[in-house]
């Protein structure tokens, strides 16, 4: 298994350098062509080809596809991720087996577009807090009413994961995850936010006005927890984004590097200057710290020993620091840095999502406190 996953990352890699850096501009001002680049990675990857295989069950195969997309272009990783791991994944985990081959597969292949939808206006860091209700109707099936903000993948997602509060016996009050689809009668997703970072991947709201669906549309055991579920999915998304953060650390180190043994001042390359060194350094520093966390929190994804207090302090670690060592690339890069020509700016902007989106910083210290003190 390690060896195929080994094999997704190098033709990952591939992709990244030769089919996302020469269109990473083009994609930040329009994702007209997001959907066609993700279907082309996804058959380059054979993923078409592995319904029922067990890579897809691999929690490392979409770590490292994020590490890698993430280096040339984290927009299109996010939105690549929150198809293939947020949603699919839960699909894959979740489901029936008759969900499994109506939705996950389509998922997970990129024959459908996916999307995961937790988050509310009124419920981000209180995540669970949720005022999107399902009614059971007499027949057994459901109508879900109410919006989902701050959704990857919403304005062009084909399948939705959206968690809403039970109305009724039994269970009464529960959070639970239902798949809808984008031709349900009722729903509507609004147009791509305008956004500081991320630009290539958009993100957008979902309205459900008394969305009619089956029973079979309630994903999964219909006795199991939809709150325990969705902090599973958090836990993975936020190791997820700390291997994004890892790729940006990396980027962020290698171009202000060359660009330091290249930039001229005073009669010598600024690489000279000890300001610039304690820079470089540090940057090294952040990517070793972050390097050791990412591999910690996969040898407990793999030993099954999943502690949410490591998930969130290696969020927030990662996450803050991917933010200063792009603002220090910008920084070693100076006027150059600050503009569109030179990739670290870009990164410098996507990097304060990491910061915000799987919960903002705030909260996973918040949580790692409860943890220790509990």
């Amino acid at each position: 298994m390690a060896e195929l996953v080994e094999e997704a990352g190098r033709i990952a890699r591939t992709f990244a350098r030769d089919r996302l850096l020469p269109r990473a501009r083009d994609l930040e001002r329009s994702t007209d062509g997001l959907i066609d680049l993700m279907r082309e990675l996804a058959g380059r990857l054979g993923l078409p080809e592995m319904t029922g295989s067990e890579l897809l069950h691999d929690p490392e195969l979409t770590a490292t596809l994020l590490y890698e997309l993430t280096r040339a272009l984290p927009g299109f990783a996010l939105s690549f991720g929150a198809s293939f791991g947020l949603c699919g994944q839960s699909l894959l985990r979740r489901g029936t087996p008759a969900q499994r081959e109506r939705w996950a597969a389509p998922v997970l292949s990129f024959a459908r577009i996916g999307c995961w939808a937790l988050t509310e206006p009124e419920a981000g860091s209180d995540a669970f807090s949720l005022r999107t209700t399902a009614r059971r109707l007499a027949d057994g099936a459901f109508s879900l009413s109410g919006e989902k903000a701050f959704i990857t993948n919403a304005p062009i997602a084909e399948v939705m994961v959206v968690h809403a509060r039970l109305q009724g016996a039994p269970h009464d009050g529960e959070i639970r995850p239902f798949v809808l689809e984008r031709g349900d009668r009722g729903v509507t997703t609004g147009p791509p936010l305008d956004k500081m970072g991320m630009r290539a991947s958009p993100t957008g709201s979902i309205f459900l006005d008394d969305v009619r669906i089956p029973a079979d549309r309630l994903l999964g055991d219909p006795e199991e927890s939809g709150k325990r579920t969705a902090i599973e999915t958090l836990l993975g998304e936020r190791a997820g984004l700390a291997g994004m953060a890892l790729g940006i650390i990396e980027e962020s180190l290698q171009l202000a590097t060359e660009y330091a043994r290249q930039r001229r001042q005073f009669g010598q390359p600024i690489a000279q200057f000890q300001a610039v060194q304690l820079r470089l350094a540090g940057m090294y520093a952040a990517q070793e710290t972050v390097r050791a966390l990412v591999d910690r929190g996969r040898a407990l994804a793999r030993s099954g020993d999943t502690s949410l207090a490591f998930s969130c302090a290696a969020k927030y670690t990662s996450s803050t620091l991917a933010t200063e060592c792009a603002l220090d690339a910008v920084q070693i890069l100076g006027g150059n840095g600050y503009t569109v020509d030179y990739r670290v700016e870009g990164l410098a902007r996507d990097a304060k999502l990491l910061e915000i989106g799987g919960g903002t910083s705030d909260i996973q210290l918040l949580a790692v406190a409860r943890e220790l003190l509990r």
